[in-house]
């Protein structure tokens, strides 16, 4: 199954001077594209990858997304790599890789999302493409179309969207929102960030799922929901993944 937001292709860069560790990391994100929509290009000096990034820049082009950087590199030192990279963008993760626990500090300093130890592991990569995941998935919105206008939605507001006649109501935390989009268009539409259809007549978000109860969904705000029979098997199987990923 590919996740939220890395489903579309995930643009890593890596930034290691010695040949080795750089083909361990190439070889543990080829494994992880069996999960993951990745596209990896790894470069040996700071000048480098500085310049392919100035020149992405310069050309408007979509920055990578992950940028993995060594801190010992040659001509410039990786805290100083990041400090520049950071000027560019302010979204990228930076993530920084060493031997020396000591430069942790230093590191957080650029701003960095994470600092890993070498050697890395398939697991450490894997967790910290989960971490990003969720990441992305507090800060994901949609723009929804109400009778009253256009609005941005963060996601995680959003309890569950019902279909009443030829509209969909969608219900918030403290508030609902009339829209003339159809249940299977936001269901089509939300599907890859923790939606699940539970009835004909209703779109849960399973991060508001508190219980199963008697044929019903409790929701975290305190209201509950029929769900569909022949649905319940599948639910389940959807919920136990979402709550596995949430908890790696």
């Amino acid at each position: 199954m590919k996740h939220t937001d890395l489903s579309q292709q995930f643009a890593i860069y890596i930034c290691e001077d010695i040949k080795e560790h750089s083909k361990k990391i190439l070889e543990i994100c080829s494994l992880l594209a069996k999960e993951y929509s990745l596209k990896v290009t790894a470069f040996q000096s700071a000048k480098e990858l500085l310049e392919c990034l100035e020149y992405l820049q310069q050309e408007n082009t979509t920055f990578p997304h992950l940028v993995l950087l060594d801190i010992e590199l040659p001509g410039m030192d990786g805290i100083t790599l990041a400090k520049q990279i950071r000027k560019m963008n302010t979204d990228v993760f930076l993530v920084f890789i060493t031997s020396y626990i000591e430069y942790a500090v230093k590191g957080y300093e650029a701003d960095a999302f994470r600092y890993l130890l070498k050697p890395l592991s398939y697991q450490i990569m894997r967790n910290l493409l989960v971490d990003i995941q969720r990441e992305y998935s507090k800060k994901k919105k949609i723009i929804v179309k109400t009778r009253d206008g256009e609005m941005i939605l963060p996601l995680q507001e959003l309890v569950y969207i019902s279909a009443e006649d030829k509209y969909a109501v969608l219900h918030t935390r403290s508030n609902h929102y009339i829209s003339d989009y159809s249940l299977k268009k936001y269901e089509e539409q939300l599907k890859e960030y923790g939606f699940y259809r539970i009835h004909r007549k209703y779109l849960v978000n399973l991060y508001h799922h508190k219980e199963t109860q008697n044929g019903k969904i409790v929701l975290s705000q305190g209201g509950n929901l029929p769900i569909s029979k022949k649905r319940m098997s599948e639910y389940r199987q959807q919920l136990f993944h979402f709550l596995r990923e949430d908890l790696i």
